[in-house]
């Protein structure tokens, strides 16, 4: 038997995706969410609002308190400024960007030669910080190397963070160091495992350097989820979600977001999880009406 509670949400749901104009902003007034935990929805939410900035609107809307937007830094700083304008106006907060870009293909913290552009980036990253006033930056790797030894390339790693501690350091950013799976995703990724983030984290030894635990990459690549959760949990600055498989919504795949999400508020977390997914659904407003649902759900502990 249908929960009542449940299908009550589904009408409510229903009804705002009904009410949204050809011109993509809702005509009726959602019903706003309490959570928990200050679930973050990635600025791609809601992709039938034309205008990014726009889009915060309707996640304040639904009772999120904060977002998260990996391109920042391809934005230039008048339009970033417009960005936090409305973040204080909403009383918004902005979580991750990535801080170094070229990671994604470039070994900046593996390879002591390219380490200076890994620097660099960093410094532009403080520049953008300062303008939105957030707090926390995703770095990567980049991709492993076929010699020095892996070893040889985590000191490098570690070395690495370390000088970009001295570049943040005397502002409130803190780096937070992502792993990724190199299983399904990211092939050859550098680095992979929580167990080896942590290490590295204590290597470096920086308030201001932590990990960026993404559930998703972290049920590919280990499993175990809240006993990894809790065995890192005091070098973990930040979390990221979605499903597997997919990389989807809660409730898509295998993860038992609601019993994870229970246990990250058991350890008392005041922090940012960033809904980095992609919705089910691909149309707009429906398919991110199916994310705000599904946290709604698995926010029930």
């Amino acid at each position: 038997m249908l929960n009542r509670r449940k299908f009550l949400l589904n009408n409510s749901l229903a009804v705002a995706a009904a009410g949204f104009s050809l011109t993509g902003r809702a005509s009726a007034a959602p019903e706003k969410h309490a959570f928990k935990l200050k679930y973050a929805p990635h600025l791609s939410l809601f992709g039938n609002i034309p205008d990014e900035i726009d889009r915060l609107n309707e996640y304040a809307a639904w009772g999120f308190k904060a977002f998260e937007f990996n391109g920042l830094m391809g934005w230039d700083l008048t339009r970033a400024a417009a960005l936090r304008k409305r973040m204080d106006e909403l009383n918004m907060e902005m979580g991750v960007f990535v801080a170094n870009p070229s990671g994604w293909d470039k070994a900046g913290m593996v390879d002591p030669e390219q380490r200076p552009a890994f620097l660099a980036e960093v410094k532009k990253a403080v520049t953008y910080h300062k303008i939105v006033g957030n707090s926390i930056s995703t770095v990567i790797t980049g991709p492993g190397l076929l010699k020095p030894a892996r070893g040889h390339q985590r000191a490098a790693v570690v070395e690495s963070l370390s000088r970009a501690a001295e570049i943040v350091a005397g502002t409130r950013l803190v780096l937070v160091v992502e792993p990724l799976n190199n299983r399904v995703d990211h092939p050859g990724y550098f680095l992979s495992r929580s167990d080896e983030a942590y290490e590295v984290m204590k290597a470096v030894g920086s308030p201001q350097v932590k990990i960026l635990f993404d559930i998703y990459h972290q049920q590919i690549t280990e499993g175990n989820l809240i006993n990894n959760i809790r065995a890192c949990y005091d070098e973990i600055g930040s979390f990221q979600l979605a499903d597997v498989p997919g990389r989807h919504e809660p409730g898509t795949g295998e993860i038992d977001y609601r019993n994870v999400f229970k246990a990250i508020h058991e350890l008392k977390f005041a922090g940012i999880l960033g809904m980095e997914l992609g919705p089910s659904v691909k149309q707009d407003p429906e398919g991110s009406l199916k994310v705000v649902q599904a946290m709604v759900e698995c926010d029930k502990f």
